[in-house]
């Protein structure tokens, strides 16, 4: 019997405007293979309910490869049969099958046994004349051969063909790519899509898993007012992390609460009585119970969602939410943004700095203070967390290297509680699960001693992750100069040694002679998984050498203040700065990306390699001009106005220009006395994201400088971004 319950039958919105006909939020899944899941009359129900976009990893599928089958039904109204229709399906990770009514409309990528994938290209299918029908059902066969899998983002809905050239088609750079807008206090986030003009999913915590067994799940999706009308604009107000969308008569403000520290997403419209009286939300819910509350002021109604599961109950909260809001004198809407301006007038921003400038620092630290786990998080060692990349960015995970960047950042800002609190989280999360590990090659590649930073990232309770594939886990040391450099900022902008004080004994045992510990025979760090990850048994790469030199010559310098033991640290980073130039300069004077490396390998020519020069190892102005012109003519995107790729491969994610690249280049060009250089890259990145709601994303598109990747990336991009603007007006 086919399946038409509500939950999946839903009378598709058009606009005039956007010419699209938009797909229901909520699909069915399974995780088995057969054809007759083609058949338009297969009965589901008994199917999982999942929200599209996202990964199968964060909808209840931890850790899932193979293969898996979508199906949702829809409906058209009678106009839309006579259309020519594009049928979009975001990008799918790896591979697809996709059947429109049981018949087959297209495919991309190849399947077992020679798989190939396609996880980076947008669905494009044209439907043939008369596939559609008043009434339809679309099933997709998916396969993934590891790392995130499913319908993973990208546009989604059945476009007409001038809606598809406006969607696909965007003209030359800066232009906007962009279509999703995030909210989060450190507690919940929500994902509102521009295009849809609904939020996608809110989930209960802002990370991605909870251990590897369980990630965490959307407790609603779909959530949106009952109007076709769609909004006049759709903006973060003031920079901040309340989304705005304007309609003709009434706004609806999308937020997550820092004022309270509430785990409840509001949404406020605000209007004359006559206009908003009758307006509501649906929504539906995901994991656990859905809570919805309702309450009104004079020209004001709040739909407040929140959750109860296992973990936690927020019944009361939501409760005492509505009753306070009754009873305020203000708008919770305004207290969220005075929260916000109080922050950004703090802040260390330069006043010479220009307006555009400022949209993208005001944003970013808004991105920085949304992406850290807040004081009120139910597992005590998750807060302090910084996560590398907001949902609904694939990188909702706290890695060392992104985190330290950020802390960083927000060090020069002068937002120095939040930096101590991205500090305090490594410095007191479960770690050294690799002081020792037996490769499949027979050696030992563990740190060898009892270490504190994790060698890769955490999950989100607060416990070191080592991110395991077949080559088995990623050991990486780059982390431990990373966090002492971060440290050492910290202090040095701040004065407070007392922290310093309080963790010396791990900052030295634990950190510093991990550091020391690894070092190689020839000077350098020994083999690990390197800053791209390559997963064990790994090669000596230059970045991790590079950071830890500056790491241990931070320590050594912060020591030195505080008449502690400062020599063997300034020496270890000596040795290596020195080993660097002795086993990683050509004769070009070009610094490689690893030892051993031909110049016919990819690795030759690595992006790492700038960091040698961003974090002041190398001084030599002669030597990183001639390092600058052996680059260009390898990782140069061949296009005056833009920056660099990581490396050149005909691996998609690794050929695409990166932010990090570009703002650390950034930075170098500044230390060498090279201002205008500096500028034309920092002038790229804030035209890119005036366009795109301020928010800088993991990677801009090779070809056509889409914004790609995990957006809105926060240490390599929001705090690499304003690291380089500092670095630039200081």
């Amino acid at each position: 019997m086919k399946n038409t319950s509500l939950l999946l039958l839903f009378i598709l919105t058009t606009s005039l405007f956007s010419q699209t006909y938009e797909l229901p939020a909520s699909w069915k899944l399974i995780t088995h293979d057969s054809i007759q899941f083609a058949e338009p009359d297969y009965d589901d129900a008994h199917w999982s309910t999942v929200t599209v976009p996202a990964q199968w990893e964060t909808q209840g599928f931890a850790n899932y490869d193979g293969y898996a089958w979508y199906r949702v039904n829809f409906s058209l109204p009678a106009k839309a049969l006579k259309e020519e229709l594009y049928l979009l399906l975001g990008k799918i990770d790896d591979v697809d099958d996709t059947f429109l009514n049981g018949i087959p409309v297209g495919s991309m990528g190849k399947f077992p046994p020679k798989d190939e994938s396609a996880w980076n290209q947008q669905r494009i299918y044209k439907l043939a004349p008369r596939s559609l029908k008043r009434h339809n059902t679309l099933a997709i066969r998916v396969y993934d051969g590891g790392a995130p899998g499913g319908i993973i983002g990208g546009l989604i809905g059945l476009y007409t063909k001038k809606a598809y050239m406006d969607e696909m088609y965007l003209g030359p750079a800066p232009k906007n790519s962009y279509t999703k807008l995030t909210t989060s206090n450190g507690l919940i986030a929500a994902v509102y899509d521009d295009k849809t003009n609904r939020i996608e999913n809110a989930m209960p915590h802002i990370f991605q898993a909870y251990d590897s067994s369980q990630s965490v799940r959307a407790f609603a999706y779909g959530i949106r007012p009952n109007i076709t009308e769609k909004p006049k604009s759709v903006r973060y107000e003031t920079n901040t992390h309340v989304i705005h969308a304007q309609y003709n008569r009434f706004s609806i403000d999308y937020f997550a609460p820092f004022t309270t520290e509430e785990k409840i997403l509001y949404a406020v419209v605000r209007g004359k009585e006559a206009d908003i009286a009758s307006l509501t939300f649906q929504s539906q819910a995901g994991a656990g119970e859905l809570l919805l509350k309702n309450t009104s002021r004079k020209n004001e109604r709040y739909f407040l969602f929140s959750f109860n599961d296992s973990l936690q109950n927020n019944s009361a909260a939501i409760q005492h939410a509505a009753e306070r809001i009754a009873a305020a004198k203000t708008s919770p809407v305004d207290d969220e943004l005075q929260f916000m301006k109080n922050i950004f007038s703090s802040a260390r921003i330069p006043k010479t700095i220009s307006q555009k400038e400022r949209n993208v620092v005001e944003q970013s630290i808004a991105v920085l203070k949304m992406s850290q786990v807040g004081e009120k998080e139910i597992f005590p060692l998750a807060k302090g967390q910084i996560l590398a990349s907001l949902p609904p960015g694939v990188w909702n995970i706290a890695w060392v290297r992104d985190g330290s960047y950020s802390i960083m950042a927000l060090s020069r800002l002068g937002l120095f509680s939040e930096a101590k609190k991205g500090l305090a989280f490594m410095l007191n999360a479960e770690s050294n699960h690799y002081k020792t590990f037996l490769h499949k090659d027979g050696n030992d590649h563990g740190i060898g001693m009892d270490y504190q930073i994790s060698v890769c990232r955490y999950f989100g309770v607060g416990k070191e992750e080592s991110d395991f594939n077949t080559e088995g886990p990623n050991i990486e040391i780059d982390g431990f100069g990373l966090f002492l450099s971060a440290l050492s900022k910290y202090v040095q902008e701040s004065g407070d040694t007392a922290f310093v004080r309080t963790y010396l004994s791990t900052l030295t045992d634990r950190i510093a002679e991990p550091i020391l510990h690894s070092t190689a025979e020839n000077g350098l760090i020994r083999r690990e998984s390197g800053p791209w990850e390559r997963h064990l048994p790994g090669e000596q790469y230059s970045y991790t050498s590079a950071v830890c030199a500056a790491g241990l010559h931070d320590f050594a310098e912060l020591c030195k203040r505080m008449n502690m033991q400062s020599e063997k640290y300034y020496d270890g980073a000596v040795r290596l700065n020195d080993s660097i130039l002795k086993n990683l300069v050509d004769s070009d004077g070009a610094v490689i990306g690893r030892t051993n490396a031909e110049k016919s390998n990819k690795e030759y020519y690595d992006g790492g390699t700038f960091e040698v020069f961003a974090s002041g190892v190398l001084r030599n102005k002669d030597l990183f001009l001639r390092h600058m012109k052996a680059y260009e003519k390898v990782l140069r995107v061949p296009d005056a106005m833009r920056g660099y790729i990581r490396i050149k491969s005909p691996d998609w994610y690794e050929s695409q220009e990166w932010l990090f690249l570009d703002a650390r280049i950034a930075t170098a060009y500044v230390l060498f006395g090279e201002k205008k250089k500096a500028k034309h890259l920092i002038d790229w990145m804030t035209a890119q994201s005036s366009f795109n709601y301020n928010l800088i994303p993991e990677m801009y598109g090779y070809e056509d400088a889409t914004y790609e990747g995990a957006i809105p990336m926060v240490g390599f991009g929001a705090g690499t971004y304003v690291i380089a603007l500092l670095d630039f007006y200081r």
